[in-house]
């Protein structure tokens, strides 16, 4: 397994005693995926999109891992797509090059295969590359774009890691490139009427779940650990 997607399930394969946080971590994001199901069909949407209100509320490393569980539970090609261009991240928690991505594809400077990066068996890479200041331009061009079609992957999975709804002036427009929706949430950090807002400009229809990030549990005094 190459060495970028090793760091989400370190813990499956690590010694004993990290055994139990990977395997935490692996069905934590198995939960997330699964509850973007519709109710009445067992089936995964074959379009998954990762957005939040503002930036750094962790979509990246969401949809980084229900991407990279998908890709062992399920028996089809997933495909990670980094959209929020104007903000790259992926490459650097999967140690890959930023380079070639989406935006040089968009511009015409290279192939889309030569774009996207096999990290294992089932699971597929594309990244944002680098939008030299014109990420709203090529966005909208993205969008119009039958990108399933261009990457030839007939049945694949699509997972989109999409720019903020409030911070982004094309997030909104991002958001439809997917037939489902999870929103995440940054604890202490999104206020509700910041999350209300973004809810309220996305399709009520397409957000299947809302992802709660950096919460701590709540824990009686006198059960927590002391330090």
């Amino acid at each position: 397994m190459p060495a970028g997607i090793g760091s989400l399930s370190r813990g499956v394969r690590s010694p004993r005693s990290h055994m139990r946080r990977g395997d935490t971590l692996l069905e934590h994001f198995r939960r997330i995926y699964l509850a973007a199901q519709p109710a009445d069909s067992v089936d995964v949407p074959p379009s998954l999109g990762v957005t939040s209100a503002l930036s750094g509320e962790g979509r990246t490393t969401v949809a980084t891992g229900i991407a990279a569980v998908m890709a062992m539970d399920l028996d089809v090609p997933v495909v990670l797509v980094e959209v929020d261009l104007a903000h790259p991240g992926m490459h650097r928690i999967l140690g890959i090059a930023p380079e070639p991505g989406i935006s040089e594809y968009l511009r015409g400077e290279c192939e889309v295969a030569t774009a996207v990066r096999q990290i294992s068996d089932r699971l597929f890479v594309l990244p944002a590359g680098n939008p030299r200041g014109d990420a709203a331009r090529l966005i909208r061009q993205l969008t119009t774009a039958d990108l399933r079609a261009r990457l030839n992957t007939s049945g694949a999975i699509l997972v989109f890691d999409l720019p903020p709804i409030l911070d982004s002036s094309y997030g909104l427009l991002a958001s439809s490139m997917a037939e489902s929706l999870i929103f995440v949430v940054r604890s202490g950090q999104t206020t509700s009427a910041q999350v209300k807002d973004a809810l309220e400009r996305l399709d009520e229809a397409a957000v299947r779940g809302l992802v709660l990030n950096g919460a701590e549990p709540f824990l009686p005094s006198w059960l927590r650990p002391r330090r």
